[in-house]
C-alpha cells in the first residue's frame, strides 16, 4: 500500500526530532557534566562508533516503526537490517549521529540525517543540526525546506566560480606518509566533518555543492533528495551490489554547477 509523501516526511522529522532530542541531552551531560563517553574505532582511527549512536538509531527506528511496521531498514549501526517486511518497498536509511567525530571532540556540528526510499525512488528525507539551529526537510514532488522557509539555490555561474564541500581526510592517499588530495578548479573547498551540515551549506545558499569519495549512503540519501528538489541535481555510483554499499563516487550541486563538477569526478578524483 502506498504512504502519502507528506506522511514520510512528517515521520522523518519526528524521528529526528526524537533522536537529536536525545543527543543534546547527552551532550551536554558529557561536555558539561563531564560524563565519561566510551569511544570505539570501527574501520579506522577516522571512523568512530559511541555508545550514544547505537541509542540514537534505536530512537529513530522506535518512531518509524510506530507509523510503519513493515518498512525496512538501511541504518549505520548494527541491528535494523532485518526489521520489517523483505518484500516491503518502502526503506528507512539513517544516520543516528551524523558528526560523531564533532561530537566527541565537543563540537556543536552533529545531527541526525533520515530518509525514506520506494523502491529505488528517494521518496521523502529530514537532516537536523539542533545546536546549529538548522532544520531541513521535503519530498519528491513536495518541495525542499530549510527552517520552515523554501529553499533557494545560488546561480554562481560555474566550476570556477563555486565553492564546494567534501570529506577532504577520508579522499585523502598516503604518499610516503603525507596524505594527498586532488580538488577540482574551484574558488575554495570547505571541510565539516558532517555531512548533513556540508549539504545544508547548499541548502541555504552558502555554497554551490559537494563531491564525495567513498561515503556511506545514509550520509547523502536526504540531502541529495533535498538538493535536487530545490532545483539542483545529484548523481552517485556504487561501490558493490551488495546492500550496504558505500557510494564509489557522489556528487550534488546547482544546476549552473553540476555537469562540470560531475564531468571531474568522474574523471579526475
Amino acid at each position: 500500500m502506498s504512504t502519502s509523501t507528506e506522511h514520510l516526511i512528517d515521520t522523518a522529522k519526528k524521528a529526528a526530532n526524537a533522536a537529536t532530542d536525545f543527543l543534546v541531552g547527552k551532550y551536554h551531560e558529557i561536555h558539561t557534566e563531564g560524563k565519561h563517553l566510551n569511544v570505539e574505532v570501527k574501520t579506522s582511527q577516522m571512523d568512530l562508533v559511541t555508545e550514544i549512536d547505537r541509542q540514537s538509531q534505536a530512537i529513530i527506528v522506535d518512531v518509524i516503526q510506530q507509523q510503519f511496521p513493515d518498512h525496512r531498514f538501511l541504518a549505520e549501526e548494527e541491528g535494523a537490517d532485518t526489521l520489517g517486511d523483505p518484500n516491503c518497498p518502502y526503506q528507512w536509511i539513517i544516520d543516528p549521529l551524523d558528526g560523531t567525530t564533532n561530537f566527541i571532540h565537543g563540537k556543536r556540528n552533529f545531527g541526525s540525517i533520515i530518509a525514506v526510499r520506494n523502491g529505488d525512488d528517494l521518496t521523502a528525507g529530514a537532516m537536523h543540526l539542533p545546536l546549529l539551529d538548522q532544520w531541513f526537510w521535503g519530498g519528491k514532488d513536495a518541495g525542499s525546506y530549510y527552517n520552515g522557509d523554501t529553499v533557494k539555490l545560488r546561480d554562481t555561474g560555474g566550476l570556477a566560480k563555486a565553492v564546494l564541500n567534501c570529506n577532504l581526510i577520508h579522499r585523502a592517499k598516503d604518499i610516503d606518509g603525507t596524505l594527498h588530495v586532488t580538488l577540482p578548479p574551484c574558488r575554495s573547498i570547505e571541510n565539516y566533518g558532517c555531512a548533513a551540515e556540508e549539504l545544508g551549506e547548499i541548502l541555504m545558499g552558502h555554497t554551490d555543492g559537494v563531491f564525495f569519495d567513498g561515503i556511506p549512503q545514509w550520509d547523502i540519501a536526504a540531502g541529495f533528495l533535498l538538493v535536487e528538489e530545490a532545483g539542483g541535481r545529484m548523481a552517485f555510483t556504487l561501490e558493490s551490489d551488495s546492500p550496504r554499499s558505500h557510494t564509489a563516487k557522489s556528487a550534488a550541486a546547482t544546476d549552473s554547477v553540476f555537469d562540470e563538477l560531475w564531468e571531474w569526478v568522474q574523471h579526475q578524483m
